[in-house]
């Protein structure tokens, strides 16, 4: 028999237990036991300690909120992309709604960052820090498919989106670069001929780069066929520049194309072929430097010259002269087809010549130097094609090949924000923009109980961020 004081707390439903010369209450129930054939007893909740004082509940354990699992996110090259292009940001959010601007924006840096095609953007953007300072942007691929479409009709505000970037009164360099196509779609997407003697379907892009900002500034897509002087004239028109020069290559040298540049009062700079019947190289028998007009420093190079009728000038670099003289010699010693000794006789006189026409009133050296600059527009393209990745389009109608296009473009000019980082420095000889990138995507944010920590870096990635001036934290 239990004392009293224990037996008063037994209620309906409860059960005493006496363990170790104490007393414990519990929660009972009985269920039937088909194999018994009888009621079982099953002990459930312990209810407390019985004492003569009293019922001692059992201490309740606290409440422990589950921790939510580490979101990890890129951060590095986003953060840093995302500080070095704020002012580009702005410009687009003058020229489209705050979500389409948002949008570009995102897309953009996310290709510069790493150059997936549209339809992985959403996972992208959802792995990386984007998402949190640019929250609940629309880029499933079935969003992305339509706002292409519609970006791609409003070439307007592109249009007023670079206008910024072009500047007035300075040169503007103007070249194009094929883009293969496999869309019957597309009616840009045309047989054409490009310099490496390929014919099939393709789309041309023609750029204008901004010598003085050294900023890519203007873009216009043409059908694959058309590579003629109209183009040219149209672009300058739509883009409303000032003192466009358009930097040919040798191909672009004919007679029939300078009367065209002429009759549609456009600047030029075009090398001639060494062969062209306007080079004359007699002047550079005689070895007598009595016979140029001048000469000038170019990268510590003597580059001399003389000019010809027709605006022709010729510029002797004898540091490249006699590069060319080895690599001939070199040929020939090798005894490769169309070497010979009389050949290179023949073209001694020649080589490290190089022969420009052009309409552009500007001194020897500023001449050399612009058609030189030409290598900017170079770089541009093969950021565009390796870089960025985008040297073919899988667009199917013209308004989403217009918006592919203009995000390109978007992504460019965030590339020569670090390009111009790391020239500024004096880095390009250690670092590329894709070296730099890939230092930075590896710097992560990890959230941790509703908090965002910056996740661990390396010591070489901090030097070279403190070399930058750039902070990421």
């Amino acid at each position: 028999m239990y004392p009293e004081w224990v037996t008063k707390h037994k209620q309906k439903g409860t059960n005493i237990a006496y363990i170790n010369k104490h007393y414990y209450l519990y929660a009972v129930t009985s269920i039937w036991n088909k194999d018994k054939k009888r009621a079982q007893k099953i002990t459930k909740q312990y209810l407390g300690r019985i004492t003569e004082q009293g019922l001692t509940p059992p201490k309740q354990k606290p409440q422990t909120t589950p921790k939510t699992p580490p979101t990890v996110k890129e951060y590095g090259a986003t953060h840093t992309l995302n500080q070095l292009g704020q002012d580009i940001l702005t410009n687009l959010q003058k020229n489209f709604t705050q979500q389409q601007a948002n949008q570009i924006f995102t897309i953009a840096t996310l290709r510069v960052i790493q150059p997936n095609p549209f339809k992985r953007i959403h996972n992208q953007y959802q792995t990386s820090y984007l998402s949190e300072l640019y929250p609940n942007l629309q880029l499933t691929k079935n969003h992305l498919t339509q706002f292409l479409k519609t970006l791609g009709t409003n070439r307007n505000a592109i249009l007023d989106f670079m206008k910024p970037y072009i500047g007035q009164n300075q040169h503007i360099l103007f070249d194009g670069t094929n883009l293969h196509s496999k869309s019957q779609k597309l009616p840009h997407n045309r047989k054409g001929y490009n310099s490496e003697e390929n014919f099939e379907p393709q789309i041309n892009l023609l750029y204008a780069f901004a010598v003085k900002n050294k900023m890519p500034a203007y873009y216009r897509i043409l059908p694959g066929n058309i590579r003629d002087v109209a183009a040219f004239k149209l672009s300058i028109a739509e883009a409303n520049l000032c003192d466009a020069v358009i930097i040919g290559d040798k191909g672009f040298g004919s007679e029939d194309n300078f009367v065209m540049l002429a009759e549609a009062g456009l600047y030029y700079v075009v090398p001639l072929k060494r062969n062209s019947s306007l080079f004359d190289a007699n002047r550079l028998k005689s070895g007598d430097k009595a016979v140029f007009d001048g000469y000038f420093l170019f990268n510590g190079r003597p580059i001399w010259f003389y000019k010809l009728e027709k605006g022709v000038v010729v510029f002797l670099d004898e540091v490249l002269k006699c590069e060319e003289e080895k690599i001939y010699l070199g040929n020939l010693e090798r005894k490769l087809e169309g070497y010979s000794l009389e050949g290179f006789l023949e073209a001694q006189f020649k080589f490290g010549c190089l022969v420009l026409r052009s309409n552009v009133s500007v001194g020897a050296r500023e001449l050399y130097e612009l058609y030189k600059s030409r290598g900017e527009i170079e770089l541009l393209f093969d950021f565009l094609k390796n870089l960025l990745g985008q040297d073919r389009s899988y667009m199917s109608d013209q308004y989403s090949l217009e918006a592919w296009a203009f995000i390109n473009h978007v992504s460019l000019l965030l590339v020569y924000r670090v390009y111009d980082l790391l020239r500024g420095e004096g880095l390009l000889g250690r670092f590329s923009v894709a070296d730099f990138l890939a230092y930075l995507k590896y710097v992560f944010k990890v959230k941790i109980n509703d908090q965002w920590c910056l996740s661990e870096v390396t010591q070489k990635t901090n030097d070279l961020l403190d070399t930058l001036n750039l902070h990421i934290t």
